[in-house]
């Protein structure tokens, strides 16, 4: 008699345990512009490039015009967890003890681009990079975006 029960409630197990070790891992990525923007066009392909790399084991939800939260609140809202990544300003970091990411607030501080890029890619912008991971817990990829550590990420 007690053997059916274990069979049955072994078959359940494996069932259950099957579908829900093939759920998706969801990425809810808020970012306050349109879609039609560069930084909107990048989430679109950010979103086709993980999907199609994770083969459907990561879900990338992509919420722009501020639909989940609106930009004062993204930061907030990504401490408590309620989603996953963003795409902020770099002034967003300001506030968070960056203090040194406000350079990038005054409008006319770079002549050109060049000077721009120069900068990004000298020691003072590594420095500012390596002050951010610090305060706020974040990373930066290889293309200098800031990211939040997640536990979906596993880090």
């Amino acid at each position: 008699m007690k053997r059916p029960i274990a069979v049955v409630i072994t078959a359940l197990a494996l069932v259950f345990g099957a579908s829900y070790a093939q759920q998706p891992i969801v990425i809810k990525f808020s970012h306050v512009v349109a879609e039609q923007t560069p930084k909107g066009k990048g989430a679109l392909r950010f979103k086709e490039l993980a999907e199609a790399s994770t083969r459907g084991r990561v879900k990338i939800e992509i919420y722009p015009n501020s639909q989940l939260f609106k930009d004062g609140e993204e930061m907030q809202m990504l401490e408590l967890g309620n989603v996953q990544m963003l795409a902020p300003s770099v002034s967003k970091f300001g506030p968070l003890g960056a203090r040194e990411f406000e350079v990038f607030d005054l409008p006319y501080i770079f002549d050109n681009y060049k000077e721009l890029h120069f900068f990004t890619n000298s020691e003072p912008r590594l420095d500012i990079s390596a002050i951010v991971r610090r305060q706020s817990g974040t990373r930066e990829r290889e293309n200098g975006q800031i990211m939040r550590r997640s536990q979906a990420w596993g880090g």
